[in-house]
Order: structure tokens, then C-alpha cells, then sequence
């Protein structure tokens, strides 16, 4: 990631009394790159205190095998945290909308006492002393006030696009330009485009990413939601940290022009597998265990860039029937694949697709998770069909991976157009007509055209170049990553 690059012996420059809080929104895509933050900080001599929903909580400490995970090394400065988020254990938590309501209300008073604490309680190491520092998500910028309030040195992390967020933060003109109206939705897009300043190119609509959930009352309050808690993070945080690099995007980070200007690039983000194996169990922040042995062992058996690598991330939903044709279309390709299917939708898939010959003749796995971050990074791999969220386009990205695109809704919808349109590095999937299944030929076909298109290789080869140069130690991320730390540092409190 782009802090470890530096060496060891700069942990020492950090005073042991360092101590960052970290809350990531709850989701999936969200824990991933704090976790990764985590590490950066833990490797740099900070502890780190990491805070998820009850819910969360438990799933993560069950995939890392309980606390294991935390006790190696400077990971005993690792504390583990739930928080009630004010909803029941009948109530739908992917329904965000009403996630982001009761954690309003009801995480703010826990965070209060953490920040006050000894820095004791939670699954891990105690004696950890006081926080010193925080770092919050984007989403949850409303936490920012606890921090501010005591005086405590604070970044917020965006954990999609910067481009994304720069609309965000630009909406109000947009809203003024005519561009959307007052709930986001589109008003005046001349062939799906709209500008974000006068000096910048054209962006296509699909970078208005609130408006692809599928549900107009939905959209209008996550937009709302987002919009309000960008302009929170800007106001409250001290530093506002993006994913992302700034060759990857750009349009947003070459014009210096607000609302960009505040974003500082700290990625590609990520647990490098230089470091770790996944043998070590090092916490990743994963909700589910992840079938290490079973995944890697099939790829060290494959012909190099021959597998497709299929995970569609932790929320999209297929029918039955679409499962089936992705099956078929996988077995016809005679491509060995890897197939992530969450738990509980294997038995959606046909009987022959699971059927242990299968597995024996090396033709594919299909396993409930996978450690992503050392698939991607296998030269086995040739190509990934993706749900096309931010943390899976990066991992393709630094992996030189090209990606056949399946998004689901809101800004993946957004990665896609950067994948197919912007970089090249990718083909989307699309059916015959809006609503039908993606039928086996079409998935077939475009597995063909993706794995002999040399252009597109060679596109994401320079991508892969471009992030390993951000992650360096002279690289811009690694640059910005520390600016972060110096503020931290520079700016802590004493503990009294």
C-alpha cells in the first residue's frame, strides 16, 4: 500500500502514545481499505483502534478465526470494536438508507466513550492509552464531531472514485447550472454528459452514481445523505483521503480547481502480498473466511493468464436462471475458472458445475470467498469478471488485470465507464435487451474477445506500472500517505 514502502525502522519516528480510531461505513467495500489503512498506521508504530457494527464486528473477528488474527507482532496494538448501529437483528442491513438513520443516532454516544476511554475494552491488546487521532469514512462524517470537540487531529476517507466525490461536493452547482435538480435526479445532459466546472472535460452521466439503484425515493435520499456527509468531511476533517492515484483519474486531480482541489490521493490502498501471505492470517477485514488453500493451490496448477477469476462482491443479487448461464457459459469457454459465490447461493448453480470431477479435472472452483487480494496478484489469473466495485477495480488495476463488467448499482456503474470507456481496460456485459438474462453465447463470446485483445493488456499493464509507482517510496501516494502521519503526529494532544 502506498505507506508500506517505507521501512521499518520509521515506526520508531512515531511516539508509542499514538493512537488512531478508525470508522469505516458498514459495508464490505468500506472495512476492506480501513483495514488496509490499519495496517499502514500499524507498521508506522501507531496503535490503532478499529471500530465496526456489532454486526460487523462479529462477522470479521468469524472469518479471521477470532482473535488470532490480532496477536502477531505489532498487531497486538490492534483493538477490535462493535458499536450498536440502532437497528434489530430482524431488520435488512443492506437497506442503507435505513442503516444510515439509526447510526445517526445511536453510534454517536458509544463513540463519545471510546474517545474518552483508557483505550481497554474490545478484542485485542489493552493498554493502548487514549486515542490521539481519528479517521473516519466519508459516510460517517457526522462522527467528526466527537473529534473536533476534543481537539483530536482527524482525516476522513472516501472509499470510492475521487470523481465521484468531487461531484458530490460540486452538486450544489450542478443544481445551480440547470445540470440535476434539487434531489439529484438528471435534468440536462446533452448526450449523457454534463461538466463539472467550465475548465474541465465532459463527464458522463453515469458519474452521477446516486442515480442507479433502481428506486427513485432510494436515490433521492442517498443522495441527500451523500452529499451532506461530503460537505461534513470537507468542513470537519483535517485531511480528506481518497483511494485512488492520481494517474488513474486525471481530470479530477490535473485542474487544481475546486471541488477536487481538497482531495489528496493516497492509493491504490492495499495489505501487500510482498509482505503477507495469506497463510498468516493477517486481518483483512473480511465478512466471510475465505478459502486461501483451496483458491491458491488451483491457481499455482493452472497455465499462466489462463483462469477467469469470477466474484461479483457482497451484495449483488442474481436470479437462478442467470447463475445457470454464467455456468454454462464458463464450462463452454473449457477456460479453468474460479467462481466466488456467497454463502448460500451455491445451490443455485447446476449440479455438474458442482460435481467433484469437476474440481478433479482442473477445469474450476467455486468457493463462498476468496482472498482477492493474492488472486488477482496470481499470474494465473487472465482476466476478471467483476460487479466493478471500487476496492475490485483497484485490485485489477495493481494487478494488471483486465475486467469484464457486470455492475449492479450506484457508482459501479461509474468504475464501469472508467474501465470501458476511459482506460480501455475492460468490456462490459450487456444483454440483448434491457431486463434479459445475459445468455451463455454473449458471456462466452466476450470472454474471447477480452482474453486476445493485446490493447487491452498493454492499457492495464501501464495502470499496473502507474500504481506500483504511486506505492513506492517516492511515489505521490506514499508522499500523501505521510503528510497524514505528520499531521497526526504534529498535531496530537497530550494524554492528562
Amino acid at each position: 500500500m502506498a505507506a508500506a514502502a517505507a521501512s521499518s525502522t520509521e515506526a520508531s519516528h512515531v511516539a508509542p502514545r499514538s493512537h488512531a480510531l478508525l470508522l469505516p461505513f458498514p459495508a464490505q467495500g468500506h472495512v476492506i481499505p480501513f483495514m488496509e489503512v490499519a495496517h499502514c498506521l500499524l507498521d508506522r508504530g501507531f496503535a490503532v483502534t478499529f471500530v465496526n457494527t456489532e454486526h460487523n464486528h462479529r462477522r470479521v473477528l468469524a472469518a479471521a478465526g477470532g482473535s488470532a488474527a490480532t496477536s502477531e507482532g505489532n498487531r497486538s496494538q490492534l483493538r477490535l470494536v462493535g458499536v450498536a448501529d440502532g437497528m434489530d437483528d430482524t431488520e435488512d442491513r443492506d437497506n442503507f438508507v435505513r442503516l444510515n438513520a439509526t447510526m445517526k443516532e445511536a453510534i454517536p454516544p458509544q463513540l463519545e466513550a471510546l474517545l474518552d476511554g483508557s483505550g481497554e475494552e474490545g478484542q485485542g491488546e489493552v493498554g493502548l492509552g487514549k486515542v490521539t487521532c481519528v479517521v473516519v469514512d466519508v459516510g460517517m462524517a457526522w462522527a467528526l464531531d466527537a473529534a473536533k470537540r476534543r481537539g483530536l487531529p482527524s482525516a476522513a476517507l472516501w472509499a470510492a472514485s475521487a470523481a465521484v466525490l468531487a461531484v458530490l461536493l460540486g452538486a450544489q452547482k450542478l443544481i445551480r447550472d440547470g445540470v440535476i435538480d434539487d434531489d439529484g435526479r438528471p435534468l440536462n445532459l446533452e448526450d449523457n454528459l454534463f461538466r463539472l466546472t467550465e475548465s474541465m472535460p465532459p463527464m458522463d452521466g453515469t458519474f452521477l452514481a446516486w442515480n442507479f439503484m433502481g428506486n427513485r425515493d432510494a436515490e433521492r435520499m442517498v443522495f441527500h445523505y451523500l452529499t451532506s456527509t461530503a460537505r461534513a468531511a470537507v468542513a470537519k476533517a483535517d485531511i480528506l483521503l481518497c483511494n485512488t492515484f492520481a494517474e488513474l483519474e486525471p481530470t479530477i486531480f490535473t485542474t487544481g480547481e475546486s471541488p477536487s482541489a481538497a482531495i489528496l490521493p493516497v492509493g491504490p490502498l492495499h495489505t501487500g502480498s510482498g509482505r503477507r501471505s495469506p497463510s498468516r492470517q493477517e486481518l483483512l477485514g473480511n465478512f466471510w473466511q475465505t478459502a486461501d488453500d483451496a483458491c491458491l493451490s488451483f491457481l499455482d496448477a493452472q497455465p499462466h493468464g489462463s483462469v477467469v477469476y469470477v466474484a461479483f462482491g457482497s451484495i449483488t443479487v442474481m436470479s437462478t436462471e442467470q447463475l445457470q448461464e454464467i455456468a454454462l457459459g464458463l464450462e463452454a469457454s473449457a477456460r479453468p475458472f474460479l467462481w466466488v459465490i456467497r454463502p448460500g447461493l451455491a445451490g443455485k448453480l447446476p449440479a455438474s458445475l458442482l460435481h467433484p470431477a469437476v474440481a478433479d479435472h482442473g477445469k474450476g472452483r467455486v468457493v463462498e470467498w476468496a482472498p482477492q487480494q493474492w488472486v488477482l496478484a496470481h499470474p494465473a489469473v487472465g482476466c476478471f469478471v467483476t460487479h466493478c466495485g471500487w476496492n475490485s477495480t483497484l485490485e485489477a488495476v495493481r494487478n494488471g488485470v483486465p475486467m469484464l463488467c457486470w455492475p449492479y448499482f450506484t457508482d459501479q456503474f461509474t468504475n464501469q465507464t472508467y474501465i470501458c470507456d476511459i482506460w480501455q481496460i475492460g468490456l462490459r456485459i450487456v444483454p440483448n435487451c434491457v431486463g434479459s438474462i445475459v445468455s451463455k453465447e454473449i458471456i462466452l463470446e466476450l470472454l474471447q474477445r477480452l482474453l486476445s485483445d493485446d490493447g487491452v493488456k498493454q492499457r492495464v499493464q501501464k495502470l499496473k506500472e502507474l500504481a506500483g509507482m504511486n506505492m513506492g517510496a517516492d511515489g505521490e501516494s506514499a508522499r500523501n500517505f505521510n503528510t497524514l502521519l505528520e499531521h497526526m503526529t504534529r498535531s496530537m494532544p497530550q494524554n492528562g
